[in-house]
């Protein structure tokens, strides 16, 4: 977008009906884009190994599912031939080292404390959770930033470009989230663009689905992450109530708007590319079916705290747990495998 600082007012210039899946890779999808040069999330998912999940505990011990997006998504954008460098935060110099990064770069990525972006009332409205933006220009004076937001997590999904000023965003970058597994804050995030790709005859989203599918058929916390997930939750929704409803809601964040949904969505995108046949994609699209009904489960003993929807929830794990499996096998037995040896 050209520049119109001289027009400057916080709050949100534009919003666009595109929506990214991710939000870190939607920012560097982005960046990529304005060096003219196109990158699909599927295959950053691909080349980063991004659909395999594995369970545990959160800085508060509720249980979490999750991939690792910072690892995953660099990985990917590496495979895929580009250049990520991570800049170290300077709180102090925060201003003139991002002036610094946007003189040589066309946008720098990264995270903030959601709670902070004040051009979306989504953000105000909800608890604090980290969040990736892209950083496109600051004012002569440094008091002001336009920002690309690839993924606004409304009741419908938008992209939108928007005016922050530097108070804000300085909150929004110092403020950290606690994770003990995801705490990727404190660095700016910057892409050198890739040479264009050698042109092969290889199927390379069935090479790297083929990998995955290995990789979930040979290593326990990849096959057990939703029986291990299974288990914390069991456990957590039968503790406190405080500590239940805590559980639950964080049982539908991760499963409708963290990592479960949105990744299978982008897995179906990668089986497209990978030439899977149909029934493959109805499988995984029936497995999206299953867990967003997981997730309204978990909201319903949120406000209830009913026993009887956390014995349903449980069994729906169980189906969901045969469910993952057979579609991993399936993609290593019939999709995958003939796709790589094509």
């Amino acid at each position: 977008m050209a520049s119109d600082m001289e027009h400057f007012e916080s709050g949100m210039v534009e919003q666009r009906p595109d929506a990214a899946v991710n939000c870190f890779s939607g920012s560097f999808q982005q960046l990529a884009l304005l060096y003219d040069q196109q990158v699909e999330e599927p295959a950053i998912m691909e080349a980063g190994d991004g659909y395999l999940l594995k369970a545990g505990l959160d800085e508060r011990s509720c249980p979490e599912i999750v991939f690792g997006v910072e690892s995953v998504i660099l990985s990917g954008l590496t495979a895929l031939g580009y250049e990520a460098r991570a800049t170290a935060i300077d709180p102090s110099q925060w201003r003139r080292q991002l002036r610094d990064l946007l003189k040589e770069h066309s946008g720098v990525v990264v995270w903030v404390n959601s709670s902070h972006l004040g051009y979306a009332d989504v953000y105000s409205s909800h608890p604090g959770f980290m969040h990736a933006i892209l950083v496109l220009e600051m004012s002569a004076d440094l008091s002001r930033l336009k920002v690309f937001d690839s993924l606004v997590d409304d009741r419908s999904r938008y992209s939108c470009y928007a005016w922050m000023l530097d108070i804000d965003f300085e909150a929004a970058i110092l403020d950290r989230i606690p994770s003990k597994s995801l705490d990727h804050m404190g660095n700016f995030h910057t892409l050198l663009a890739a040479d264009a790709p050698a042109v092969g005859s290889v199927n390379v989203a069935a090479v790297s689905l083929l990998r995955q599918a290995e990789s979930f058929r040979d290593n326990a916390c990849y096959s057990n992450a939703v029986h291990q997930y299974r288990l914390l939750c069991r456990d957590s929704l039968a503790g406190g109530e405080d500590a239940a409803k805590y559980a639950a809601r964080r049982l539908f964040d991760h499963v409708n708007v963290l990592y479960v949904i949105p990744g299978l969505k982008l897995l179906e995108r990668s089986l497209r590319r990978a030439d899977a046949p149909e029934f493959v994609h109805d499988m995984c699209r029936t497995l999206v079916d299953d867990w967003r009904v997981l997730g309204l489960q978990a909201l319903k003993f949120e406000a209830t705290l009913s026993s009887r929807v956390a014995t349903r929830i449980d069994e729906r794990f169980e189906r969901l747990d045969a469910a993952t499996t057979l579609l991993w096998r399936t993609v290593l037995e019939q999709v995958a495998n003939d796709g790589a040896t094509a």
